[in-house]
């Protein structure tokens, strides 16, 4: 049924023997009315000579010539027919082993083209995917920098604020010295007064401690999901920075209309607290904003637990809406900001605990609210 290419021999013979099928029933049909014409005209014929006056010998002699004639005429019909069978069955056949040649060789190049694109198809897979590892090598050394930095910036932040924190005690601290050293001039220390003010030096000394121990268990990651209250985490967030927000002059309010218990990483969702407050801290302080304030929102709605975190500084300019959480977009001073910030702040919240980080503004200034499912 099928030649060597692939092509079913029916689709070229068909039309042929379709032609051959109707000739015969056409020849057949033919003959079948000129025997039954001939028929119904010799019966006419019979009545016609019986009505007259001629013999019988010469009626029947008539009548077997026009027997004769008659056969001979479906003789020379058949041979015709004969004839003309064998010779479109002959052109059948080499109009087949045509049309076969030219379909093979339509087939053969059709098949070539094919091949020819699935080669390509092939290289241009190959090539995909070269370009594909390499763009997943440089994707992760560009994670790998971006985390880098992020380090190096939480880095300089932390000892920023550490410094902010341990203002207050070293004053005091300075202080006590200053108070042994005049009394020692003056020859009116006493044992009393010596102690106490060790004991007021210690208490300083272990809270700036204490205040080393905090930063660097904060900035440690968490390695499985816990339970843990958004409030507490916000103000264990509120208590490295507070310092600083006092130094700038800045209004911190704090709004719990209802707190959540959520199962996520703790440390992590205070480090993005802390970076969004310490956002809002330099954008309020660079653009010297006259009253400064910066408000959390703690709400529950369901199963969701939503906190904002809201400034009064302006607001983002409309055109820096979209590109706000991208790397290395950032709308403070390039000494002031490496734009990973938002960036890892996003990271955390949506890749790492499935919730949303979104921002807009209100008529007081940015809004950037967090939503977590309890």
């Amino acid at each position: 049924m099928f030649n060597k290419e692939g092509i079913p021999f029916f689709t070229v013979i068909i039309p042929f023997l379709s032609i051959l099928f109707i000739s015969f029933f056409t020849t057949s049909y033919h003959l079948k009315v000129t025997n039954e014409a001939f028929e119904v005209n010799l019966q006419e014929y019979k009545k016609l000579y019986s009505k007259t006056e001629t013999n019988k010998e010469t009626i029947e002699k008539l009548i077997l010539e026009k027997i004769n004639k008659h056969k001979k005429h479906q003789d020379n019909f058949t041979d015709f027919m004969t004839y003309l069978t064998i010779s479109v069955l002959i052109f059948m056949a080499l109009f087949s082993f045509l049309m076969i040649s030219i379909i093979g060789d339509v087939v053969i190049k059709y098949k070539q083209q094919v091949e020819n694109k699935e080669r390509k198809l092939q290289r241009l897979n190959r090539e995909l995917a070269s370009k594909v590892a390499i763009g997943i090598e440089e994707g992760k050394r560009k994670d790998k920098a971006i985390l880098e930095q992020s380090k190096q910036a939480r880095m300089g932040s932390m000892i920023s604020m550490i410094a902010h924190q341990w203002r207050q005690p070293l004053t005091e601290l300075s202080g006590v010295l200053m108070e042994l050293e005049t009394a020692t001039r003056f020859k009116k220390v006493t044992d009393s007064h010596i102690l106490s003010s060790i004991e007021r030096s210690d208490n300083m000394i272990e809270f700036m401690s204490s205040t080393i121990d905090d930063f660097r268990n904060f900035f440690k990651p968490d390695k499985q999901k816990e339970k843990f209250s958004i409030h507490d985490s916000c103000k264990r967030a509120i208590s490295l920075i507070n310092a600083s927000l006092d130094d700038s002059k800045i209004n911190l309010v704090v709004d719990v209309i209802e707190d959540k218990q959520i199962n996520g990483y703790p440390t992590e969702y205070s480090q993005v607290i802390l970076n969004l407050l310490m956002n809002a801290r330099d954008i309020l302080v660079e653009k010297g904003i006259e009253k400064p304030k910066i408000t959390i929102t703690i709400d529950t709605k369901g199963v969701l637990s939503i906190v904002k975190v809201k400034d009064n500084a302006g607001g983002i300019e409309s055109e820096h809406l979209d590109l706000i959480f991208d790397p290395y977009f950032s709308t403070k001073n390039s000494s002031n900001g490496t734009g990973l910030g938002l960036y890892i702040s996003k990271l955390i919240i949506e890749k790492n605990m499935g919730g949303e980080l979104s921002v807009s503004n209100d008529q007081d200034g940015a809004v950037f609210k967090i939503i977590l499912v309890g």
